[in-house]
């Protein structure tokens, strides 16, 4: 497998975690460099990472890819957690809500690197009222570090712990000065997979 993306991208690392967990083993295009993200976009008309080539195939977005790979390790015991039913749907609800934070978050760091006043701007001072408001719903729903009492991680934990260590890295939330936030980062920090995808620096 061929795997497009950045280090520090939270899709990316989501996505990296899974395959380290399953040890699924891939080749790394860096599209942070101009080579990497010109040769992507020859790949990816969305021009978003992740982006995978795999069994003759192009596959973006990493839900997507995610699941392809799931789907070809059913029952390997270190899938993700899956839940049924009515925790199904609320699963998706929590990733839905971490993906828009992010989103949100991505949106301000950009325009705040190409030099614009993101807080005379009311998109963007939405843009941050919008985070704030999605991470203390998310905060929450957890209980003891997990959303579910099944104490393993879902794509949901998988996701709010690499929004958050995005955040903190890129410096667009307090997320140190939040206790409880601060709290799940350290928790989750001791997994073998989240180590492993450590962000640099």
């Amino acid at each position: 497998m061929k795997l497009y993306g950045s280090i520090t991208s939270p899709f990316v690392r989501r996505l990296r975690f899974v395959c380290n967990e399953l040890d699924v083993k891939f080749d790394f295009v860096d599209t942070a460099t101009d080579a990497g993200q010109a040769e992507m976009r020859t790949k990816n008309p969305i021009w978003k990472v992740p982006c995978v080539e795999a069994d003759g195939q192009i596959l973006w977005d990493s839900h997507t890819i995610i699941e392809y790979i799931s789907e070809k390790h059913v029952g390997h015991p270190k899938l993700l957690r899956t839940p049924q039913g009515a925790e199904k749907w609320r699963e998706k609800n929590l990733v839905t809500a971490a993906d828009s934070c992010v989103e949100s978050a991505i949106n301000v760091f950009y325009l705040n690197k190409d030099g614009v006043k993101v807080n005379e701007v009311p998109y963007m001072v939405k843009q941050k009222a919008r985070v704030a408001s999605i991470l203390a719903w998310l905060k929450t729903q957890l209980h003891d570090n997990y959303f579910t009492a099944e104490k393993k991680i879902g794509l949901s934990e998988l996701t709010l712990y690499c929004i958050l260590d995005w955040m903190r890295f890129r410096e667009m939330y307090p997320v140190n000065d939040d206790a409880a936030l601060k709290a799940y980062l350290a928790f989750h920090a001791k997994h073998p997979s989240i180590a492993q995808t450590k962000l640099p620096g």
